[in-house]
């Protein structure tokens, strides 16, 4: 179906400003935005002269308003950057549109809590950067983007396996210099000062005047903590009004936390000094005391160095703390003309250039996963997305049967894994059945990017004690093409397992029953003790110890 030169390419859905579609364009892939309201009326005799004349009054500000923003922050956001800017608005029948390039690699709203959980700090550490440097460049432009918040820096994974922050929804945006009538955000994420404008029926105008950018350096704080510890701030004590408020079942949010006099306590999760320094500086109350964004980016790259996840197609799990023994504190990808290696940083300041069979010999590797993704079952009949399996962080994948149901072990690069059965591959658009349309597309880019078989880890594999159950290992793939009867569901263990014992940790049942998980079980992976956690349907996930504190699975204990 055409709309206004568009190939809609999926119904319109509703959404906080309208209705979005995705749609095509001489081979290009877009993203389209109907805005509700304001809609220019309709000069159909029900509206008197002075109210259309208002309405239509209205409709134009509102669409110059748009224009003026998108064409001042295209100066700055090129296709592929950072920034994700409308690059056409029209208008169609009554109705303001905007189309934007489509994102590759996007992580979905239902994914993003589990990858954010999965990520190291130093790769959390590039998507501040990241989203700081956007932030930078949108202010440096006069512009108050107004509604950041955890959905609107969109988390994307891109072609050399790197996580990045996006900015995107600029639907509230405006100039420093040129409020709105009515500003708005996100609730949630409000500034203290935003959170008052909104509460307040009189002298809005002089209330208006102190939301500067640094209201949105208060919700990139909310979004930086968020990052690093899986939530966002609470208060030190709550006033007992607030107190009341909360035992009545209401939200107490952060700005309400402020203005009613409290202090918001920076989260124990967030172990860096510097990070928690800054992220203490972003959520002060007062505006004029927050930092610029220009400041953040530069305190960002002023703390720890960053330890990159490897190149995906390498498969390498690396040990962090056998780097760090070593006095390596970072480690940047290098592509050298398509030839993918890396770039080590000592703590004396040494910088050494090392090939992935380098990082093996000297130890920096905690185990291999499997190399590339296998074929798939021969009764599955279907084809896996490698290229989509990569964006969203898994470098490989096995064949696994499990409490009788046969489906794949996907790898992450940071040593993660899960179990998936085919439904459920298909489901989440990692694979699609053979005779699918873009299944020999799917096959060609699989065949091109097969990597070369990995060397073995340095470090025999830790033993396993007797009392861990292991799911079985997958059989060879067969040659017979007559699928077999499938269960409708793995067996799944009962109840929380005991922790390995050097592990020092307490699983934490409600966490645990909050991720979806409803049981566990110890086991070995390549080496390594760790857990499987198992949903109800079966699928289970491969988690570390220190991969179960981070996503308050558990805890550590006193000793």
């Amino acid at each position: 179906m055409m709309f206004h030169g568009y190939d809609l390419v999926s119904d319109w859905k509703n959404s906080q400003c309208g209705q979005t579609a995705v749609a095509t364009k001489r081979g290009k892939k877009y993203f389209l935005k109907k805005y509700q309201t304001p809609v220019a009326p309709l000069n159909n005799g029900t509206l008197d002269a002075k109210t259309f004349a208002h309405n239509q009054e209205l409709f134009n500000k509102f669409v110059a308003t748009r224009k003026g923003v998108n064409t001042t922050i295209r100066t700055i956001a090129g296709a592929g950057g950072n920034i994700v800017i409308p690059c056409d608005e029209f208008i169609e029948g009554n109705q303001y549109v905007e189309a934007a390039e489509f994102v590759d690699g996007a992580i979905s709203d239902d994914e993003t809590e589990a990858v954010l959980a999965s990520l190291s700090t130093d790769v959390k550490k590039l998507l501040m950067q990241t989203a700081a440097g956007a932030l930078f460049s949108v202010h440096s432009k006069g512009i108050i983007h107004s509604d950041l918040k955890l959905k609107n820096v969109l988390l994307v994974r891109n072609k050399t396996g790197n996580y990045v922050a996006k900015l995107i929804d600029f639907d509230s945006s405006y100039f420093v210099d040129d409020k709105p009538d009515e500003i708005v955000g996100t609730i949630d994420y409000y500034s203290p000062e935003l959170g008052e404008y909104a509460d307040s029926e009189d002298e809005r105008e002089e209330i208006a005047k102190k939301i500067t950018e640094k209201s949105d350096i208060f919700s990139l704080g909310l979004i930086f903590h968020y990052y690093l510890a899986g939530a966002l701030p609470e208060a030190v004590s709550l006033t007992e009004k607030l107190e009341k408020r909360k035992a009545k079942g209401k939200v107490v949010y952060c700005w309400i936390m402020l203005n009613s006099g409290c202090e918001l306590k920076i989260s124990p999760e967030i172990k860096s000094h510097k990070y928690a320094s800054l992220i203490r500086d972003m959520l002060n109350k007062d505006p004029e005391a927050r930092p610029t964004a220009s400041e953040v980016l530069k305190r960002l790259r002023e703390a720890e160095p960053v330890i990159e996840e490897p190149w995906p197609e390498h498969s390498l799990i690396l040990d962090r703390e056998a780097m760090k023994t070593a006095g390596v504190c970072g480690m940047k990808k290098v592509n050298t003309d398509g030839k993918h290696s890396y770039e080590l940083l000592y703590g004396d300041g040494r910088t050494v250039p090392a090939e992935k069979d380098d990082i093996i010999s000297l130890g920096f590797m905690e185990f291999t996963a499997p190399v590339g993704f296998c074929e798939p079952w021969a009764e599955h009949d279907l084809v896996f997305d490698t290229e989509k399996l990569n964006h969203r962080g898994f470098v490989s994948g096995e064949q696994k049967e499990m409490g009788g149901i046969k489906g794949y072990q996907l790898y992450r690069a940071d040593s993660n894994s899960m179990f998936f059965k085919p439904e459920m591959l298909i489901a989440m658009k990692y694979a699609v059945p053979s005779d699918h349309p873009d299944a020999e597309r799917f096959r060609s880019a699989a065949g091109a990017a097969s990597p070369a078989p990995a060397p073995k880890p340095v470090s025999a594999p830790a033993p396993e004690p007797v009392s861990a159950p292991t799911p079985a290992a997958a059989p060879a793939p067969a040659a017979e093409t007559t699928a077999a009867p499938e269960p409708e569901m793995a067996s799944v263990p009962s109840g929380i397992c005991e922790p390995w014992e050097d592990h020092k940790i307490v699983f934490n049942e409600e966490g645990i029953r909050a991720k979806g998980f409803v049981s566990c079980e110890r086991t070995t992976l390549g080496g390594v003790n760790g857990y499987n956690f198992y949903t109800a349907d079966g699928n289970s996930r491969f988690i570390r110890q220190e991969m179960a504190v981070i996503q308050k699975l558990a805890s550590k204990t006193a000793d």
